[in-house]
């Protein structure tokens, strides 16, 4: 945990998707101190027709949902929100501005950890 899903436009190269979900992990491991072990990261390429942006198909889509176990200050969380948002820009070129990213916390009881036990029954 955390785990990291990235909704993308297709037309990215294979390095650019490459780079995107590395660049997504180290975001997540240095903006949160989150341990790299922990960190999952996953890329879901949308087909075409299928992002609707204020209207407008064709454009590019790029958005980053990080789930949590529950506990992050709001510092972590904003460092971590521009940490991804500007990795985003800077892999992709779509523009920052464009990048779209959501936090979703846990409860410790509705998180499964290693071994089929809670984070809460794992003392986290």
């Amino acid at each position: 945990m955390p785990y990291v899903t990235i909704s993308a436009s297709k037309g990215f190269s294979a390095e650019q998707t490459r780079q995107l979900m590395l660049r997504a992990s180290e975001a997540v491991v240095q903006s949160i101190g989150a341990p790299l072990s922990s960190v999952r990261v996953m890329l879901h390429e949308l087909a075409d027709g299928h992002y609707l942006n204020a209207g407008q198909f064709d454009t590019q889509a790029l958005m980053f949902v990080v789930e949590l176990i529950e506990g992050r200050n709001d510092e972590l969380k904003e460092a971590l929100i521009a940490s991804l948002s500007k990795a985003g820009a800077e892999t992709t070129g779509v523009p920052e501005d464009q990048v779209r990213v959501r936090l979703i916390d846990f409860p410790k009881s509705d998180m499964g950890m290693a071994g089929g036990v809670s984070a809460r029954a794992m003392g986290r």
